[in-house]
C-alpha cells in the first residue's frame, strides 16, 4: 500500500515518459583520454577513428543521434561507434557539455543501459553527480536495480533525482519510506515503484517509442504477458529488444497458457516449438514451419531472429539440406557471412538437377552476392538476368524498381556490372522513393573520401534518420553503402545492404 502510495505522487503530474532532459554536464575532464570499453579485438573501431574530425563537429553528430534509426545495421554501427575506447578529437574551443558526456547521453536514449555503465565504469564516471544520475537512471529503465542500487549507495547524483532514486532502491531492499516525493516524469524510479507496486500505468505509456520506455514496459513482470509481447515485437523489429529476450517472453506464454490474440499465439507456438525441438527432424520441422507461415509478413525478420537458435543447432550437412533455404535467410538476416557461405554450398549441390529447388534459389543468390558470398568481383549476365526474370514474374510492377536497387547494390559492393551488360534497369520505376538529404550525402562522400571512420558511420546514421528502408532511392542507399566500405565498415554496408533488399521484397 505504501509503495503504491509513492508510485502515485511519483506519477502526479507527470508530463513526459521519459526524462530526457536530465542533466549531462561533466566537471571532470573525461575527453581528456580515451573512454569507451569496445577494442578492436573485441568489435571495437580502431583508437584513432575520429582522425580529421574536429571535436566540435564530434560533439554536433553524436548530440544529433536518433534514439532508434530505421536500421539495426546503422543503429549498431552508431552504437559502436559511442562504445568504443577512441582517442577524442583535440580541444578546438568548443561549447560544453563534453563529448564523453554526450556519448553518455545518446546511450541512455538509446536504452543501453548495461552498455552506458560499464562506459562510465571504466572512465571513472561515477565521480560526476550528473553522469551517475544519467547511469543509474538508464539502468533502473532497463530493469537491473541491483546495479543501479550499488551507484546510488556508494556515489553522489544529481538532485533532485538522487533522492527520487534513493526512495526506489530502499523499496527494492524492503525499506519502507514516508518521504513525500515531488512529482516527476515517468523515469527510472518510477517505473521500479510501479513495478514493485503492480501500479498502472498510463495508456500513452504502453506505446512509447521511446527505447529506454520499451526496455522497462518488457522488464515489468507485473504486466500482461500479452502487453510485454506487444511491445517486444515492436522492439525487437527496431533493433531496441534483443531477439533472445522476444524469444523468451514467446517461450514463457506457451508454457504458462497466457491469452494471447490468435496471430500472435500462433507466432508464440513457433517459436516456442523450435526452442523445444531436440532431434534433427524435429529441428527441420519446426524451422519449416516457421519460415512457410511467416514468409511474406512484416513480421517475418523478427520471427526469423527469435529462431536463429535453432538453425544454429544445425550443422550445414546433406542430412540437413531440406531446410537449407530457410538457413540462408535465416542467417542473411543474422549477418553471418561464414554461415551463410556453407549453407548456400549445401543448397547448390542439393539442388543439382532439381528444377523447382534451383528457381527457389533464383531469388536467394542475388543477396547472397551483396553478402559478399565468395567475394564475387563480377557475375555472369545470363545469371543475373534469370535473377531478374524471376523478379519480373513475380511482381511485374515493381520489377524495374527493384532491378535498380539490385544493380546499385551490386556495384556498391565491389561487383561490377557495366551498363547495358545486363537486363537490370540503369533507373527505377513504378514505385515511390525518396532521396536522401543532398547535403548530408556529400558530407558523407566527403568524410569518407578523407577516411574519417567515426564521422562517416554516424553521418550515414543520420543520412538515413527516420526514413522506412523500402521508401529509399537506390542511389541513396548506393553512397550510403560505398561510402561505409570506404572507410573500412565492410560488414556493416553489407547488413544494410540486404535489410534494404529484404525491406523491398528482395
Amino acid at each position: 500500500m505504501r509503495a503504491s502510495r509513492l508510485a502515485a505522487a511519483l506519477l502526479a503530474g507527470a508530463s513526459a515518459l521519459f526524462a530526457s532532459s536530465l542533466p549531462v554536464a561533466a566537471q571532470t575532464q573525461f575527453d581528456d583520454f580515451p573512454t569507451g570499453f569496445l577494442r578492436p579485438g573485441t568489435g571495437g573501431m580502431p583508437p584513432d577513428a575520429w582522425n580529421g574530425t574536429s571535436l566540435a563537429t564530434a560533439k554536433r553528430l553524436v548530440s544529433a543521434l536518433l534514439p532508434a534509426p530505421r536500421s539495426r545495421a546503422l543503429r549498431d554501427l552508431q552504437f559502436k561507434v559511442l562504445v568504443s575506447e577512441l582517442v577524442t578529437p583535440g580541444p578546438d574551443g568548443s561549447p560544453p557539455p563534453t563529448l564523453f558526456a554526450r556519448k553518455v547521453d545518446r546511450l541512455a536514449a538509446m536504452g543501453e543501459g548495461e552498455s552506458l555503465n560499464e562506459m562510465v565504469r571504466t572512465a571513472g564516471g561515477y565521480e560526476d553527480p550528473a553522469i551517475a544520475a544519467v547511469t543509474v537512471n538508464a539502468l533502473m529503465m532497463s530493469g537491473e536495480r541491483a546495479g543501479a542500487c550499488s551507484i546510488v549507495s556508494s556515489h553522489r547524483l544529481a538532485e533532485p533525482f538522487g533522492r527520487r532514486a534513493a526512495l526506489a532502491c530502499q523499496l527494492v531492499q524492503g525499506e519502507a519510506s514516508d518521504a513525500q516525493l515531488s512529482a516527476g516524469a515517468l523515469d527510472g524510479p518510477a517505473m521500479v515503484m510501479l513495478d514493485l507496486s503492480h501500479g498502472r500505468l498510463p495508456p500513452a505509456a504502453l506505446q512509447s517509442t521511446q527505447p529506454p520506455m520499451m526496455r522497462a514496459l518488457v522488464a515489468n513482470k507485473s504486466l500482461p504477458l500479452v502487453t510485454r509481447l506487444e511491445v517486444a515485437e515492436r522492439g525487437e523489429a527496431g533493433a531496441i529488444i534483443e531477439a533472445t529476450r522476444l524469444s523468451d517472453l514467446y517461450v514463457q506464454a506457451v508454457r504458462e497458457g497466457a491469452a494471447l490474440p490468435a496471430p500472435m499465439a500462433r507466432r508464440a507456438q513457433l517459436v516456442a516449438a523450435v526452442s523445444a525441438a531436440v532431434t534433427g527432424p524435429e529441428i527441420i520441422q519446426s524451422i519449416a514451419a516457421v519460415y512457410g507461415e511467416t514468409r511474406g509478413s512484416p513480421l517475418f525478420p523478427t520471427i526469423a531472429r527469435a529462431t536463429a537458435a535453432g538453425l544454429l543447432r544445425l550443422p550445414a550437412k546433406p542430412e540437413f539440406a531440406a531446410v537449407a533455404q530457410e538457413a540462408i535467410r535465416g542467417f542473411l538476416l543474422l549477418g553471418d557471412k561464414r554461415l551463410t557461405e556453407a549453407w548456400v554450398k549445401l543448397a547448390i549441390t542439393a539442388a543439382a538437377n532439381n528444377p523447382r529447388t534451383l528457381d527457389a534459389l533464383d531469388h536467394l543468390m542475388p543477396l547472397a552476392a551483396v553478402a559478399g558470398i565468395d567475394s564475387p568481383r563480377r557475375l555472369p549476365p545470363s545469371e543475373v538476368n534469370r535473377w531478374y526474370a524471376v523478379m519480373r514474374r513475380d511482381d511485374g510492377p515493381r520489377a524495374a524498381w527493384r532491378g535498380n536497387l539490385l544493380l546499385e547494390l551490386f556495384r556498391a559492393t565491389g561487383i561490377d556490372v557495366a551498363p547495358g551488360t545486363t537486363e537490370l534497369p540503369e533507373q527505377p520505376a513504378g514505385a515511390r522513393l525518396v532521396a536522401l538529404s543532398a547535403a548530408t550525402l556529400q558530407a558523407l562522400q566527403a568524410a569518407a573520401s578523407a577516411h574519417r571512420r567515426a564521422e562517416t558511420a554516424l553521418l550515414a546514421s543520420l543520412a538515413l534518420g527516420d526514413l522506412s528502408l523500402d521508401s529509399l532511392h537506390p542511389a541513396s542507399v548506393g553512397v550510403l553503402v560505398r561510402s561505409l566500405r570506404a572507410v573500412g565498415e565492410d560488414e556493416a554496408a553489407r547488413l544494410f545492404a540486404i535489410e534494404v533488399a529484404i525491406a523491398a521484397g528482395l
